[in-house]
């Protein structure tokens, strides 16, 4: 028993041991972190007078100051001018305007006023050049072109303020931290100081102010974010003593025209981020009620939005690809779901660009803007779409078989308060009941549903070669052994001639191909009446003996002629007749 209780107590005193242990691991924590930190901030004296070595060095307004930032701006305006990201980044890394901007702080840190001098001239100087040399390159005859590049500085918020402060921050420590040191390319890369300027002064050349305007905040904005930023890290790494500060009137005196552009850039972006804010909104809106309008129409998808808010309501132009015109109904339809939507009156445009989507499969899909998994296909389709689009698939499948048919649209109407599927097909004949039956027979077949009407509506089609229309292709595109070319004329010439002995009989085109051997013969004749059986055996025959070959004569009689006070001809010789007399030229009166 007593070798038990032992055991017992000797086990509660770890198990109490393990719950002390967690405030011990917050302490060591925080005790490290802020180890690391003052080791981060701890800078010996010998870095230090290197970092103002390099400040003062790089703060004075020298020629290579100027060529350095001149070439920068000229690569970042080529950069912008041909929208290449790759060039800007290029011209961030070579602008040596970051250093003066140290200067400037580290001037107005110590009371420096030499020194925080130097650095303006060199700041503001090359501030001055910037601009100037961009607008010398948007004078050139090459650069009238606005890219996003260019637009994407002309509109900053307060995120682009954040990211300058922070870029600032990683930029202080970089120069007085040697360690970290091989990472100040890249920070460069972040303040993007060369840039706004650049697109400052291609706006000016331009003539779009605003855009100007706009730009130079942006570089501003990063200026000054930097520069506080960086007081705060040389006050902190032990850079000032409390002597070169001086009293906190005169700290505050210096830093009040700073402090007070900060201010104002900070109020100015906020601004402007509420606006954008707003406009994102507005335009989610807009996209919203759109995209879910246009998720009954099939193979429709947006590509682009734009939308102009004015006193009195909201112009949005609305940038699609679909396979068919939008129906000015629908647009209303939309418009009028806009106006409860943004609370405006709305004028909307649709502007159509028409694609087809087709699939090898059976199975119905839709295809929608790229998404950030990259899938761009979605098995999530309206019932409409997907009724269409099986619908579509099938008649593709069947006209495949039929010659001379195409599917041209297929489209959902109601007819009667019913559904119907409406086809439209070009072909060279009427179709008969019992194939429009066949086909609505399998689509009914593949959507499942016994209740699918289908409308196919004919539209004539007619092809047409030099040699007349086509009634064998074979007769007008196919090669023919040596010496048949001059049989298969003979063969046509002489039906032509049989059937234009037949009085007001004419065979305006006759096509004849040879299969096995015998020629085949399909002649379209018109004249006041159809030809008889008899007829046809008559002229088989005869064009038969000419050839010395057994010749099949097949005739598409259509009773139609002009008759004129004189004569009675075909449609095709009264028309050649007209032609003919409009391609002589006209006799000019003599004197």
């Amino acid at each position: 028993m007593q070798t038990g209780d032992n055991s017992s107590d000797k086990k509660r005193p770890r198990r109490f041991n393990q719950f002390r242990s967690v405030p011990d691991t917050l302490i060591r924590t925080r005790r490290r972190f802020k180890e690391s930190f003052v080791d981060l901030l701890s800078v010996d004296e010998r870095r230090k007078d290197e970092v103002r070595r390099d400040i003062h060095i790089g703060s004075t307004p020298k020629m290579t100051y100027h060529f350095l930032l001149s070439i920068s701006v000229l690569i970042a305006g080529f950069g912008l001018l041909t929208n290449s990201p790759a060039v800007v980044i290029g011209a961030m890394l070579v602008s040596p305007l970051m250093t003066p901007i140290f200067g400037i702080s580290l001037g107005l840190v110590q009371g420096n006023f030499k020194l925080l001098r130097r650095a303006a001239v060199a700041e503001f100087g090359g501030v001055a050049l910037a601009i100037a040399v961009a607008v010398l390159l948007g004078l050139l005859p090459f650069a009238q072109e606005v890219t996003p590049e260019m637009l994407t500085r002309t509109s900053p918020t307060l995120l682009d303020l954040l990211v300058a402060t922070l870029a600032g921050m990683a930029g202080g420590l970089a120069m007085i931290d040697e360690r970290i040191s091989p990472v100040l390319p890249g920070i460069a890369m972040a303040t993007a100081l060369t840039p706004p300027l650049a697109v400052s002064g291609l706006c000016v050349a331009f003539g779009a102010y605003d855009g100007a305007w706009g730009a130079f905040l942006l570089f501003f904005a990063n200026f000054l974010a930097i520069l506080a930023v960086a007081a705060c890290l040389f006050i902190l790494a032990g850079f000032v003593t409390r002597e070169e500060m001086g009293t906190g009137r005169q700290v505050v005196k210096r830093f009040a025209g700073p402090a007070v552009g900060l201010i104002m850039v900070t109020i100015l972006l906020t601004h402007a981020l509420i606006g954008i804010i707003s406009e994102r909104r507005t335009t989610a809106a807009i996209r919203a009620v759109v995209k879910n309008e246009l998720a009954s129409e099939r193979g429709t998808s947006i590509n682009n939005l734009l939308y102009d808010r004015k006193a009195d309501k909201v112009d949005v132009l609305a940038s699609v690809t679909t396979p068919q015109v939008i129906s000015p109904q629908k647009i209303k339809q939309m418009q009028n779901k806009l106006d409860k939507a943004l609370g405006t009156r709305t004028n909307l445009i649709m502007r159509c660009e028409i694609t087809k989507d087709v699939s090898a499969t059976g199975s119905a899909s839709g295809v929608v803007g790229q998404d950030l998994d990259g899938e761009f296909v979605t098995t999530d389709v309206h019932p409409k779409v997907r009724r269409l689009q099986l619908a579509e698939q099938v008649l593709r499948e069947i006209l495949e078989n039929y010659p001379n048919l195409y599917l041209d649209n297929l489209d959902l109407v109601d007819l009667a308060h019913e559904p119907v599927l409406v086809a439209s097909v070009q072909t060279s004949r009427t179709l008969l009941p019992t194939e429009v039956a066949r086909f609505e027979a399998a689509i009914r077949h593949r959507l499942g549903d016994d209740e699918v009407r289908l409308l196919v509506r004919c539209d004539d089609l007619v092809d047409v070669t030099s040699k007349g229309r086509i009634l064998y292709g074979q007769a007008h595109f196919g090669k023919l052994a040596p010496g048949e070319k001059e049989v298969q004329h003979k063969v046509e010439e002489s039906v032509r001639a049989q059937v234009m002995r037949i009085n007001h009989m004419f065979a305006p085109n006759v096509d004849a191909q040879k299969k096995e051997d015998k020629w085949h013969v399909r002649a379209e004749v018109v004249g006041p009446r159809v030809l008889e059986p008899r007829e046809i055996q008559a002229i088989e025959q005869k064009v038969s003996e000419a050839i010395q070959k057994p010749v099949s004569l097949h005739a598409w009689c259509r009773v139609e002629l002009v008759v004129t006070g004189h004569k009675m001809v075909c449609v095709e010789d009264f028309t050649r007749e007209l032609v003919n007399q409009k391609d002589k030229p006209s006799k000019l009166p003599t004197h």
